[in-house]
């Protein structure tokens, strides 16, 4: 028997010599592209999946009309970009076999602009100045907060330094580097005109949201340095600072810039918090609870070069009812040689004497929100690890209040108190 083979020449296609069977059908044009972390020379472009009848392989940006780069994620990290200019991003999806998508809307994205290395000025009650900027601090969500690298933080330290010794130029100089101005604000409205220069972030375009920070020219209470970390979260808190820190003429103020809970992501500082949800670490824009900040920066380089301040953290709580109206602690259960905490509540007592107190150190048996775990307070206090070891002794140069909302911070009246306590306690 002989075996015949027929072999056919003829492909398997269709009439436009397509193969049978093989994928034509482009992807979804993508959609929904937005920027994020615009800084001078980089962003971040983003944008919403394509789909496809078998499959997404790549995407790729657009810039200005001209092919820039593949990604194969809905995200590409922009560099080398120039400041003060405006670009133009789209996006375009391919599959496996080629199929390209339309290219998605377009969209306009503005490089933050140089600034100019120079004083600004400005005059005016700093009262209602540092108001209008904490006006627009960011609230709980939306990532805004930028953890400082380590470079970062030393170019911080030198801006402190400058400030502080009198350098002024120096530190605008090298603030600028960090998208940071300083402003020599004149308040006309004191009894006496006093002079502040204001270090703020570059309002015009805000990135790192590392804090606000103020120092008196000539302050009438050279040691004493006012603190509010949670400005969004205890309530008037930042407020009833600035209040205490303009009639005082205090040394200096921190303010944070951005919500507690602005950040996602957690902090490797010890010790836990239910104020961003459920119980879980700090998070990284909680500026009271992270050594890799520049609030803990300018705490730590005060606290160096001028070693007689004492640093005045506010708070806020909800009061229960069993609950004082006012909780203090020097960050320790040890008794410092010198006990402002006590003279502080005795002072306040002057002011209004209703108000009841819970004091770490004397009140040992009380050990809610006493600031133990406060990087600030720990470094103050000599901790070996500011991060993760509370500390064992105590400076006395850290004082922790936590405070009701009725009596002290709820308003002006209240803020008043705090501000005479002070003031008589750092006179």
């Amino acid at each position: 028997m002989v075996l015949v083979l027929f072999v056919s020449c003829s492909t398997n296609s269709g009439n436009d010599g397509t193969p049978t069977g093989a994928d034509t059908e482009a992807p979804t044009k993508p959609s929904g592209l937005y920027v994020e972390n615009v800084t001078q020379t980089t962003a971040e472009l983003y944008w919403d999946a394509a789909t496809d009848n078998v499959g997404v392989q790549n995407y790729s940006i657009y810039q200005n009309g001209t092919y820039l780069a593949d990604s194969g994620q809905t995200f590409y990290a922009l560099s080398g970009l120039e400041p003060g200019s405006v670009y133009t991003y789209q996006v375009l999806a391919t599959d496996a076999a080629g199929n390209e998508s339309a290219l998605s809307d377009a969209l306009e994205v503005s490089t933050i602009g140089t600034i100019e290395a120079e004083l600004q000025y400005a005059s005016g009650n700093i009262d209602t100045y540092l108001q209008s900027l904490i006006d627009g601090v960011p609230g709980s969500g939306g990532n805004d907060y930028t953890v400082p690298t380590t470079a970062q933080l030393e170019q911080w330290e030198g801006v402190i330094d400058g400030i502080l010794e009198g350098n002024i130029q120096e530190a605008v100089t090298k603030a600028v580097a960090l998208n940071y101005q300083i402003t020599e604000f004149t308040d006309t409205a004191l009894p006496v005109e006093q002079v502040f220069y204001v270090l703020a972030e570059y309002q015009s375009a805000p990135s790192n949201y590392w804090g606000i920070y103020v120092f008196s020219k000539t302050p009438e209470r050279e040691d004493l340095v006012l603190m509010a970390p949670h400005i969004k979260y205890d309530t008037n808190t930042g407020l009833e600072a600035i209040y205490a820190f303009r009639n005082n003429v205090a040394k200096a103020l921190f303010l944070s810039s951005a919500h507690r809970c602005n950040s996602d992501d957690a902090t490797e500082c010890s010790g836990t918090t239910s104020a961003c949800g459920a119980s879980g670490a700090y998070r990284v824009s909680d500026l009271a609870h992270n050594t890799a900040s520049a609030f803990q920066m300018a705490t730590e380089t005060i606290a160096t070069v001028l070693p007689n301040t004492v640093f005045v953290q506010l708070h806020g709580f909800g009061k229960g009812e069993d609950d004082p109206d006012v909780i203090m602690s020097n960050g320790t259960p040890e008794t410092p040689e010198i006990d402002y905490v006590a003279l502080i509540r005795d002072a306040l007592l002057a002011e209004d004497g209703t108000l009841t107190f819970k004091i770490a150190h004397i009140d040992t048996d009380w050990t809610r929100l006493v600031g133990f775990t406060n990087t600030q307070g720990r470094y103050i206090n000599a901790s070996i690890d500011p991060c993760g070891v509370s500390a064992t002794g105590t400076s006395g140069r850290f004082v922790h209040i936590e405070q009701a909302k009725s009596k002290l911070r709820e308003d002006s009246s209240g803020w008043a108190k705090m501000s005479n306590a002070l003031g008589n306690v750092f006179d």
